[in-house]
């Protein structure tokens, strides 16, 4: 018997989406171990790490338990709210799994989802619209669980084996515009820039560039198998019948 697996971003009034809301640069992760809710925030700079840090320890009581450069951990104890229903609570009461973490940035949160069947996922996004917009980013009939398995995680870590020379010259590639379609730059100026010579340089960015491929060929190879069609659903104006919609199209 086979799932259904499903990518959504929402924007709906809740206490969690209103800090991205009020901080659209900085991305929150979120994880729930039952117990409390711990956020990994990521920002541009110290000093919006310390405005978003502090509107969370405000509102949720939240305790940092690290702290580095632009990037916190902070747990948060017991937080629930009984209005607006939560996106978990209500995949939970629809019988939809969410994958953890959810994904907060710009003011939306993206959840994954996995559903026993397409009509029990077709309840929970419509139960979503009467709460705000619901983007439809993928959705993916699975026959079996791996890519269940692969997708949120790589089999080893993303940077195992990166030396730091590739790291360094895939990072001078990046910023100076190497890579970029048409290409800012060219070999031998990005080389010059590393103090490295062109053959140099182009050795340790293909091997960099060779080893990040092999370490996340695993992730990259169960999301051909789900290719994103992005549907916007817009919110359900009040009043409005509570038809069943279509069948999402795999």
């Amino acid at each position: 018997m086979g799932v259904v697996d499903a990518r959504a971003r929402i924007h709906h009034p809740c206490p969690y989406c209103d800090i991205s809301v009020q901080f659209p640069e900085s991305l929150l992760l979120l994880w729930c171990d039952n117990d409390r809710d711990v956020f990994l925030v990521s920002s541009p700079d110290a000093e919006e790490l310390g405005r978003v840090v502090g509107s969370l320890r405000r509102k949720f009581r939240a305790r940092v338990i690290l702290r580095d450069s632009s990037d916190a951990l902070l747990a948060l104890p017991e937080f629930h709210w009984a209005k607006p229903p939560s996106v978990t609570g209500l995949a939970r009461r629809s019988e939809v799994w969410v994958v953890h973490p959810v994904i907060y940035f710009g003011g939306t949160e993206t959840y994954r989802f996995v559903a026993p069947s397409k009509r029990t996922l077709q309840r929970l996004i419509l139960r979503l619209r009467a709460m705000g917009d619901v983007e439809l980013l993928s959705v993916s009939d699975r026959a079996d669980l791996r890519a269940i398995r692969d997708l949120p995680t790589a089999t080893v870590h993303f940077f195992e084996g990166l030396t730091d020379r590739q790291a360094e010259a895939l990072v001078a590639a990046y910023e100076g515009g190497l890579v970029e379609v048409p290409a800012r730059s060219n070999w031998g100026d990005v080389a010059r820039r590393a103090g490295l010579s062109r053959s140099t340089f182009g050795e340790h960015l293909r091997k960099g560039q060779w080893r990040l491929l092999a370490n996340s060929y695993a992730t990259l190879k169960a999301r051909t198998l789900a290719p994103e069609r992005p549907v916007l659903l817009p919110a359900l104006k009040r009043g409005t019948a509570r038809r069943r919609p279509p069948a999402p199209s795999a």
